[in-house]
């Protein structure tokens, strides 16, 4: 019998939280993916999956009272790291330079890329001209794989991402050699605060629709 589909997002008590299953739903992956968790819990005893656990532990004794920006530098020191990379958006160079400055004032090393670096634009990636924003124009292209080679080169112990495109942070991700972490992600409309269409969703003029579709698509509870 084939397993339900995992859907956590629709658990009524998320029991996980609190180690007490009794009342689990049935699509709960802690009962009916034992075999795949208990190979991710095997992973945490390797050492460097071990010690960056612990550390992500430590961190919660300043739950709740730290910001974001602090926390970063806390798991980062945490981490023993002398040399942090930052792989920015254009956008946000501002933001990117007192990001530099809080961690130089921590007494980090730090090496930062723009997403421009290498100026590249969509000829580079075969992009048909009417695909374009403007037909003729030259569109400037991030360069994500570029950022990640950039800060891997220098020797970053951690790249903290600050705004790229989605799509680009994917691809940095996917191509950095060091550990990752997000210290903000971009949302040009909402002033980088992606959560807040899902917090005004239930307006009247919302665009998105967050009604749970109909019982018969739902995961059994």
């Amino acid at each position: 019998m084939k397993n339900p589909e995992i859907q956590c997002s629709y658990c009524p008590n998320k029991g996980c939280f609190h180690g007490d299953l009794s009342k689990a739903p049935a699509f709960c992956p802690t009962l009916t993916r034992t075999e795949v968790l208990e190979e991710a819990k095997h992973k945490l005893e390797e050492t460097e999956n071990q010690r960056m656990a612990q550390d992500v532990a430590r961190t919660w004794k300043e739950y709740g009272k730290l910001t974001r920006v602090e926390e970063t530098v806390l798991y980062a020191k945490l981490r023993g790291c002398k040399r942090v990379g930052l792989a920015f958006c254009v956008g946000l160079s501002q933001e990117a330079e007192m990001f530099t400055n809080i961690l130089l004032n921590e007494g980090f090393e730090v090496s930062s890329a723009c997403c421009m670096s290498g100026a590249l634009c969509s000829e580079d990636v075969a992009l048909p001209e009417e695909e374009k924003v403007l037909s003729g124009m030259r569109q400037p292209m991030c360069n994500p794989i570029g950022q990640a080679a950039i800060l891997d080169g220098e020797g970053s112990e951690l790249n903290i991402i600050l705004g790229l495109c989605v799509g680009d942070d994917t691809l940095f991700i996917k191509h950095s050699k060091a550990p990752v972490t997000v210290l903000a992600v971009k949302d040009r409309v909402l002033a980088h605060n992606p959560l807040g269409a899902l917090y005004t969703a239930r307006h009247i003029y919302t665009r998105l629709n967050i009604k749970r579709p109909k019982k018969e698509s739902q995961p059994d509870g």
